[in-house]
C-alpha cells in the first residue's frame, strides 16, 4: 500500500464517521402538532407542525400527548411532505412542515400539542416540543383564544399551560401595550380562567399541597415591605398540581419542609374536586388557587361559587368562619417563629386574626343530657329556654382559669365530638368572662388557638365590637 492509499483510506474513514454522526443526530425526529386537517376525499390527515431533525417520506413515527403522559399512543407513516407549498422528499429543522398520513383510528387522539417523534427521543425533548408547540399554536398564532374544537380537545394540563404562556407574553408587552389591548387581553385571560375551571372540575384527579402541621391545604402568601405604607400580605392561596407537572417535578415538590402532597380524586358525579375547593375556600378562607407555578393563579369566586344561603332561616345556615380560620391556618403552618422576618410575618397574621375574632361565631359543645327543647324537627335545631340546664366540657386552662372548647365549623367540631354531642352557636365573647377559649382543639394542635380573656379584650379594641345574644343550633 502506497502513502497515497493510506491518506485516501484515512480520508474515507473520517468522512464515513462524520456522515454517520450526522445521520445519528438527524435521525432523532421531533415534531409538535400545530394544527391538523382531515382530508375526507382521500381518507388521509394533513398535519402541520414544527419539525426538529430530518424527516423523509416513508419515515415511521410514534406520537404521544405529553399533557397526559409519555406513553406512545400509536404510530404513523409519512406519505407526503411539503413546505412553502412545495412537495419535498425530506425536510430538516422546518418551522412549518406539512405532512400527510393515512387516517387511522388511533389518530383521533391527535390534537394541537401532540408530539410526533422517532425512537430515541427522550422525554425531556418531547416535553420541550410540547411547550413550544402550545405557545406557537395558542399564543403566537391564535393570540390566546381557543376554538370550540380546541376547548373540547384541551386537557386541564393544556389549559393551564396555555394560560401560563399567554400571561408570560402579556407581561412581556405590558410596558408598550395600549389600554385597549390591555382590556382585550384581560377578557381573554378571564375566558382562559373559565376553561381552566371547567377542566379542573371535570378532571379525574388533582394534586394539592397540604400542611403537615394543620392537616389542611397549605396556604401560600407573600409579605412585602412597602416602606412608609407598611406591610402587605398577598391573598393566601392553595397550591394545585396537574398530574403531569407533579410527576415531572415530584422530587423537588416533595422536598418542601412541613408539607406533603395529597391526591384529590374526583367522584363519579364530578363533585369531589368541587367540594374540596369549596371547603378550602369557604371554610378555610383560601382566596384562590395557584396552578403548577405561582405564575398562574385564579380567585376562589372564579373557580367555585360561594354557597348561597339567602333562602334559609338563619338558624339553618351552616356555621363558617373563613376570615378567622384563614389566619389561624397561616399561623399554625408557620409554627413558632424564630427569625426576625418570621416574627414580623407571624405578628401580621395575628393582627388580622385579632381583628376577625370578635366578629366570629362558634360552636359550643353540649352533651346529650342537656335539657333542650326541640322546636324544629326538620333541621335538628333547638332553642334554649329560660332556666335551661346544659352541660359543656371544660378543662384547666392557663393562669388559674378554665377553658371551654369552641369550634369554627361543624367539620372541626366532628373531629373531636361525635353524634352524641350537640352544638350551640355562641357569638365570640359570650362566655369569655367565665372561660377562656380553646379554638378548634383537634388533633392538629397548631391549627388551633388559645384565647384568654385579656387577649380577647385587646382584640375587641381593634374592632370596637362587643357581644350580645347567643343562639343555639
Amino acid at each position: 500500500m502506497g502513502i497515497f492509499d493510506f491518506f485516501k483510506k484515512t480520508k474515507e474513514t473520517e468522512e464515513t464517521e462524520v456522515t454517520k454522526e450526522i445521520e445519528e443526530i438527524k435521525s432523532e425526529i421531533c415534531l409538535g402538532v400545530l394544527d391538523l386537517f382531515p382530508m375526507k376525499e382521500s381518507n388521509q390527515l394533513l398535519i402541520v407542525g414544527s419539525l426538529e431533525g430530518s424527516l423523509k417520506r416513508g419515515d415511521c413515527l410514534q406520537f404521544c400527548n405529553p399533557d397526559q403522559g409519555m406513553d406512545s399512543l400509536g404510530t404513523l407513516v409519512v406519505k407526503k411532505l411539503s413546505s412553502q407549498q412545495k412537495d419535498r422528499d425530506f425536510l430538516t429543522d422546518e418551522p412549518l412542515a406539512h405532512l400527510v398520513v393515512d387516517m387511522d383510528s388511533s389518530l383521533t387522539k391527535l390534537k394541537k400539542g401532540s408530539v410526533l417523534y422517532s425512537s430515541g427521543v427522550d422525554e425531556e425533548s418531547r416535553l420541550s416540543a410540547y411547550t413550544d408547540t402550545i405557545y406557537r399554536a395558542f399564543v403566537a398564532i391564535q393570540k390566546g383564544q381557543l376554538t370550540n374544537e380546541d376547548y373540547l380537545a384541551a386537557s386541564l394540563e393544556d389549559s393551564v399551560e396555555i394560560m401560563r404562556l399567554f400571561l408570560w407574553k402579556c407581561r412581556q408587552e405590558q410596558e408598550t401595550e395600549s389600554e385597549e389591548s390591555y382590556q382585550v387581553n384581560a377578557r381573554k385571560l378571564e375566558r382562559l380562567a373559565e376553561i381552566v375551571r371547567d377542566k379542573l372540575l371535570e378532571a379525574d384527579s388533582i394534586y394539592a399541597v397540604f400542611s403537615e402541621k394543620t392537616g389542611e391545604p397549605y396556604l401560600f402568601s407573600t409579605t412585602y415591605d412597602r416602606g412608609e405604607d407598611g406591610y402587605l400580605c398577598t391573598d393566601p392561596m392553595i397550591m394545585l398540581f396537574t398530574p403531569r407537572w407533579y410527576h415531572q417535578f415530584k422530587e423537588t415538590i416533595d422536598s418542601r419542609p412541613n408539607s406533603t402532597v395529597q391526591l384529590i380524586e374526583n367522584t363519579a358525579d364530578k363533585t369531589g374536586i368541587e367540594n374540596f375547593l369549596g371547603t378550602a375556600f369557604y371554610l378555610n378562607g383560601a382566596l384562590g388557587a395557584i396552578f403548577n407555578t405561582k405564575e398562574v393563579s385564579i380567585s376562589c369566586s372564579a373557580l367555585v361559587q360561594k354557597p348561597d344561603f339567602s333562602g334559609l332561616p338563619e338558624i339553618q345556615v351552616p356555621l363558617m368562619n373563613p376570615d378567622l380560620v384563614r389566619w389561624m391556618l397561616l399561623m399554625g403552618q408557620m409554627g413558632k417563629p424564630s427569625k426576625e422576618d418570621e416574627k414580623l410575618i407571624y405578628s401580621l397574621y395575628y393582627k388580622f386574626f385579632s381583628a376577625a375574632l370578635p366578629k366570629a361565631k362558634f360552636l359550643l359543645p353540649l352533651d346529650s343530657t342537656s335539657d333542650l327543647s326541640k322546636d324544629h324537627s326538620e333541621d335538628n335545631s333547638y332553642t334554649l329556654k329560660k332556666d335551661t340546664s346544659f352541660n359543656i366540657p371544660t378543662r384547666e386552662g392557663k393562669n388559674g382559669r378554665y377553658s371551654v372548647p369552641v369550634f369554627t365549623d361543624w367539620k372541626r367540631f366532628r373531629m373531636v365530638f361525635d353524634e352524641n354531642w350537640n352544638g350551640m352557636v355562641e357569638k365570640a365573647g359570650g362566655m369569655i368572662e367565665v372561660f377562656d377559649y380553646a379554638i378548634n382543639p383537634t388533633e392538629y394542635l397548631e391549627a388551633g388557638v388559645y384565647v384568654s380573656k385579656e387577649s380577647f379584650d385587646e382584640m375587641k379594641k381593634l374592632t370596637g365590637t362587643g357581644h350580645e345574644e347567643r343562639d343555639e343550633k
